[in-house]
């Protein structure tokens, strides 16, 4: 493979909660030669008698961007499993893989997607996962495939500044990917719970069982852009992880944040002690989040997560891990 000064050319293509954006932005800083492309913008195309020509456009200015960022590029980064047959197209280079979740734990079962996803890890010079749960799927479609933690750049994170309205905030889509069943029941639990405290349960108006939610005392807000939905992050008092037992960029960046997150952890999966409010025994955490929420300052202390995240999931340390996967590509 082509190195520009010893270090390969890489473009990151598409993106997942900005860990390409992330790692791309800790790359520069450290002088690497790294690029950043994410998916074309669709907003713009909209509907009527305009929309074939915007997305004509649209097409043709990404596509362009593409090119001029792939012909001098000796590698590229794909992110997320379903899309890495642009690698395919003009001008052709070799690819890193790297799955998220969804394209390697359901679309991978799925018949009809399953043959690209392997296509992609088959290809692929290296394959990466995001979360250390997805190791299973991940070696399944490529017995090789390496961790990669995902970067959370503190500097980006608003402060914490807890409302006047004391509010515990559900970070995740209500849906079966995110815990369903056990998400939903945890809410009820806290709606009982939090009955004469004053304390208000919040979450995404996002996902199959969101009206559920709702119907068990959940005060659903509409899903917004990355820098609104860190803000109302950074008021809550305390944060409610997904149910999956895992720690997904919700949950990272609501504990860079400061504020106190609580979630059950899968056994193993993390090393040392994980800076959450965590109990296998619901009712024991509900009780747990509810008292934090109610000093969640003092919560906050005893968990300071930020210090965990500074060693565990610092940008400029992944980038130097991945740098050493591309690499070892040519060894």
């Amino acid at each position: 493979m082509a190195k520009s000064g010893g270090t390969p050319r890489t473009l990151h293509l598409f993106d997942c909660a900005d860990v390409g954006a992330t790692l791309v932005r800790g790359a520069r800083s450290e002088g690497l030669p790294w690029f950043y492309l994410p998916a074309r913008d669709t907003t713009m195309d909209g509907t009527g008698s305009g929309a074939r020509i915007r997305r004509f456009v649209g097409v043709s200015s990404w596509t362009a961007r593409r090119w001029s960022l792939s012909v001098p590029a000796d590698l590229l980064h794909i992110h997320f499993g379903t899309r890495a047959r642009i690698a395919a197209r003009w001008p052709r280079r070799p690819f890193v893989l790297h799955f998220h979740g969804t394209d390697i734990r359901e679309f991978y079962r799925d018949p009809l997607q399953r043959a690209n996803v392997q296509w992609a890890a088959d290809t692929a010079k290296a394959v990466l996962y995001a979360t250390p749960d997805l190791a299973e799927y991940a070696r399944e479609a490529r017995p090789d495939a390496q961790y990669l933690p995902n970067p959370v750049d503190l500097t980006e994170l608003p402060r914490w500044e807890p409302a006047a309205e004391a509010r515990i905030l559900f970070a995740s889509r209500w849906g079966a990917a995110k815990g369903g069943p056990e998400q939903l029941e945890l809410a009820g639990t806290l709606a009982r719970a939090l009955k004469g405290t004053g304390i208000r349960l919040e979450g995404l108006d996002w996902g199959e069982n969101a009206a559920q939610a709702a119907a068990l005392g959940v005060k659903l807000v509409p899903t917004m852009g990355k820098q609104q939905y860190l803000r109302w992050l950074a008021g809550a008092h305390l944060v409610v992880g997904q149910s999956t037992g895992l720690l997904g960029m919700s949950e990272l960046q609501a504990m860079g944040i400061g504020v106190p997150t609580a979630m059950h952890l899968r056994p193993g999966l993390y090393p040392g002690t994980v800076p959450v409010i965590g109990s296998a025994d619901m009712d024991q955490q509900a009780d747990a989040i509810v008292a934090a929420a109610k000093d969640p300052h003092t919560a906050a202390a005893g968990l300071d997560a930020r210090a965990w995240l500074a060693v565990h999931h610092d940008p400029l340390t992944i980038v130097r891990q991945l740098a050493a996967v591309y690499a070892a590509l040519d060894a």
